[in-house]
């Protein structure tokens, strides 16, 4: 009988012993992203500031409210996209209720660095979106 790792449990419930104490704290923290698109409008290089006092580890995305369908995109501080193409908000509902979605592997963001975001109304009319970035801020502790 085969085992296999669980990559989303900690590393002590995988037969890991001895884990070394981390050398920084993680809170828990939910940027917010909101935007009124007109009809079939696309915005690029939108960004959502990290602020300067701790980097910033998304682990999720939830689509908090939305007036109809977009399609959107994310890319890091050095500019790289996370996906190929647009994701449709479609996505990030199970029927007609968000649901979170899981980024994994969690993605991290220096302080002060930043979320790039491109998105495009897909209605035909105005379009009110908000978007929940949720993580951890992660402080540094002192050596």
């Amino acid at each position: 009988m085969a085992t296999f790792a669980n990559p989303f449990a900690p590393a002590a419930y995988n037969g890991v012993v001895q884990r070394q104490e981390e050398p920084y704290l993680d809170v828990d923290f939910t940027y917010v992203y909101d935007v009124v698109l007109a009809l079939n409008q696309l915005l690029v290089d939108q960004v959502v500031p990290i602020m300067n006092d701790s980097d910033f580890v998304w682990r999720a995305l939830i689509l908090s409210a939305s007036t109809g369908a977009f399609r959107i995109r994310f890319s890091d501080a050095q500019g790289y996209y996370f996906s190929n193409g647009y994701l449709l908000s479609g996505n990030f509902l199970v029927g007609l209720i968000p649901v979170p979605w899981v980024i994994n592997p969690e993605a991290q963001f220096p302080a002060g660095g930043r979320i790039g975001v491109d998105i495009q109304d897909l209605t035909g009319a105005q379009n009110t979106i908000q978007l929940l970035f949720r993580g951890v801020k992660r402080y540094r502790l002192p050596a």
